[in-house]
């Protein structure tokens, strides 16, 4: 054995509250280093998008459609039903990807060449792991759901 048990367990403290500093700091910059678009930005989304704006307005479909699209918001918006639009349109594009890469999945098997390169994917082949939103390893309730 080449350290001892105290100190194996002393060099594991330091090392966790040492990874822990730097991934605070890290965060910290990483949040710090965010700031709000500065004011010129707007100034110059206005100049160069002004014949778009008056496109918009000046013709009677585009504006009674941002009249519509302006109504439409404020209903959701006093009917608070931003969060199930929100989550419906999640679950609709989840759907989408799903039959997507199943349709994929079945194009690339009646193929030859689909074929060779499903038989291809197998070789040298390295685990991938599922992250969540903050970077760390997600629960995976099925390992057979994956693809």
């Amino acid at each position: 054995m080449i350290l001892s048990e105290t100190k194996r367990q002393d060099l594991t403290v330091r090392f966790k509250k040492a990874a822990d500093g730097v991934y605070v700091e890290a965060k910290r910059s990483a949040i710090g280093g965010m700031t709000q678009v500065p004011l010129y930005f707007y100034a110059l989304l206005l100049a160069l998008g002004w014949n778009e704006i008056v496109a918009v307005l000046r013709n009677p479909v585009y504006f009674l459609f941002l009249i519509l699209l302006g109504i439409g918001a404020y209903v959701t918006y006093t009917l608070n039903l931003w969060g199930p639009m929100l989550n419906m349109a999640n679950a609709a594009s989840h759907q989408a990807l799903e039959e997507g890469k199943k349709r994929l999945r079945e194009f690339l098997e009646a193929s030859d060449t689909g074929r060779q390169a499903i038989a291809m994917a197998g070789q040298d082949e390295v685990p991938m792991q599922k992250l969540n939103g903050k970077g760390r390893r997600a629960e995976v309730e099925d390992e057979d759901e994956e693809i």
